[in-house]
């Protein structure tokens, strides 16, 4: 009986702490059970609520990432919620195996990065949720990171 308590209480205290890696406000948004997300960083200011990209520049992010699985062909896609209404952000380059070599294999630590132009034609807004996804080529999720952002003019006081 205490054996089975204590197995339990180690299992909760790893998973409590891989999931307190990444720091706020990134989450790991992708199902564990394909992939994890061991770090992320974005080239922009972050508070613990929202990281803010700037109208007329290049958001750029870069994570650290494995999977569970091998990965022939893998695909980045980038949605954002605002409101409640998901959009669909076009990538410039959203080929994965282009930056790293494929077919990707399991439980080896990959580092990726890309970058996204943020037009000055875009509103200001805080997205609640942006999540940049990592698709197989059957359109399957291995990994997503989600974080909210706020876009903005690089002298307002949003």
């Amino acid at each position: 009986m205490a054996f089975s308590q204590l197995t339990i209480f180690l299992c909760l205290t790893f998973i409590l702490t891989t999931l307190a890696q990444l720091q706020a406000p990134f989450k790991q948004c992708g199902p564990l059970s394909a992939g994890r997300i061991l770090k992320v960083s974005v080239n922009a200011p972050c508070t613990k609520e929202y990281c803010t990209f700037y109208k007329g520049t290049d958001a750029r992010l870069e994570f650290t990432f494995n999977l569970k699985k091998k990965a022939h062909k893998v695909r980045a896609k980038v949605v954002a919620t605002i409101g409640t209404i998901d959009h669909d952000f076009a990538l410039p380059n959203s080929d994965v195996c282009g930056q790293l070599s494929c077919p990707l294999t399991n439980n080896v630590p990959y580092t990726y990065h890309n970058s996204m132009y943020v037009s000055p034609t875009y509103p200001s807004v805080k997205v609640n949720q942006m999540r940049y996804y990592l698709i197989d080529g059957k359109g399957r999720e291995l990994a997503c990171v989600s974080l909210p952002v706020m876009i903005t003019e690089k002298d307002s006081k949003l």
